[in-house]
């Protein structure tokens, strides 16, 4: 398996667990989000704002997302 990957791999898992640990409420700036995981920011955007559209995020409008709680059965 070729390691040209790799440091992206690393980043995103950084990310994932990043975003595992937050709770509902949790803020996440996204420039942090970059900074925390090594990605770059337009990257972090596209995650946050897909995690969005699922429902596990809300876009605050100001580069911060908030983590939302999950309600069972919608």
């Amino acid at each position: 398996m070729s390691g040209t990957n790799q440091p992206m791999n690393d980043a995103f898992d950084r990310l994932q667990r990043l975003l595992l640990e937050m709770r509902a409420g949790d803020e996440l700036e996204l420039r942090d989000a970059a900074r925390l995981t090594g990605l770059a920011e337009p990257t972090c955007r596209t995650v946050l704002e897909g995690l969005s559209k699922a429902g596990l995020m809300s876009p605050s409008g100001d580069g911060r997302f908030i983590r939302v709680t999950m309600v069972e059965g919608t």
